[in-house]
């Protein structure tokens, strides 16, 4: 409710407060409701107080920050900041628990199939690159395993894309968020707002310095995902291996600049794609 109607925490606990007679209770224990009955809660990674970096995969055994030379701890041995990682291997087995969720997840492999046409591209399955991976082993790191991209039905198609947004009037401080994308919804639906998943949100106040830090757990859960993980199927009432691939990640240029650690537009070749050479402006 917070979120479809734009309620700030201090509107909601007023609510709470004016209608307590009808039983409508505090963000707090709305929260811990939320928490106990969906089992999910985020996971709190350290980081960088200027979010230059997340103490994850490399940086895991570091005191203080590489680029800023900062500790990420205070004087008590506590974290000054933290990201918080929004799991989704339990997300995608609650879907996939969820019968009409799951009855949707199957356009992929039903609705498309029966809709889709030679030489037409109706959707990402139709895309070259998509077409290029069935058949082809599952490659999870440095490891080439048995089977195949997209083998089963109930395999899952992800998009992931991030951007940078100011969450005050003025630019000077920004914050970057994560999204993963389900594309075995129909395309009316994938990006609708109730079924986009957010993984997290870069703190801030700058733009990060190694983005693949905070990006770390989620590619970790990826790799659990392409090798497979046990999940239960509402609509066969059984347990299956659960696969899931990431098949394109996108942005705008600042975005895709930062995922590739390139210079960006800003470069002597701004262009991802080809070798154009950027033009400086005159007598400067």
């Amino acid at each position: 409710m917070m979120l479809r109607n734009n309620l700030t925490a201090l509107s909601f606990d007023e609510m709470s407060y004016t209608f307590s007679n009808a039983g409508m209770e505090t963000l707090a224990k709305t929260r811990s409701h939320a928490w106990y009955l969906s089992h999910f809660k985020p996971v709190k990674l350290e980081c960088c107080v200027n979010s230059c970096v997340c103490f994850t995969g490399l940086h895991a055994s570091l005191n203080e920050c590489p680029r800023c030379k900062t500790s990420h701890l205070n004087k008590s041995g506590e974290a000054r900041r933290t990201f918080s990682y929004m799991p989704l291997i339990p997300r995608l087995h609650t879907f996939m628990s969820n019968c009409a969720y799951t009855t949707h997840l199957q356009y992929h492999a039903d609705e498309h199939a029966k809709t889709c046409r030679n030489g037409m591209t109706m959707d990402i399955f139709d895309g070259l690159h998509y077409c290029l991976l069935l058949g082809e082993h599952v490659v999870a790191g440095d490891q080439r395993l048995a089977h195949h991209y997209f083998s089963d039905h109930r395999d899952i198609a992800l998009g992931f894309a991030t951007d940078g947004f100011a969450p005050f009037k003025k630019w000077k401080q920004t914050m970057w968020i994560l999204l993963i994308f389900n594309y075995n919804l129909p395309p009316d639906q994938h990006f609708q707002q109730d079924n986009i998943l957010c993984v997290g949100i870069i703190p801030g106040p700058k733009n990060p310095w190694d983005t693949d830090s905070f990006i770390y757990p989620l590619v970790q859960e990826l790799l659990k995902l392409a090798v497979g993980v046990s999940a239960y199927d509402a609509l066969s009432h059984s347990v299956f291996t659960l696969h899931a691939y990431l098949i394109t990640a996108f942005g705008d240029i600042p975005a895709i600049s930062m995922l590739m650690n390139m210079k960006g537009h800003n470069g002597v070749s701004p262009c991802r794609m080809c070798e154009i050479k950027g033009i400086g402006i005159p007598d400067s």
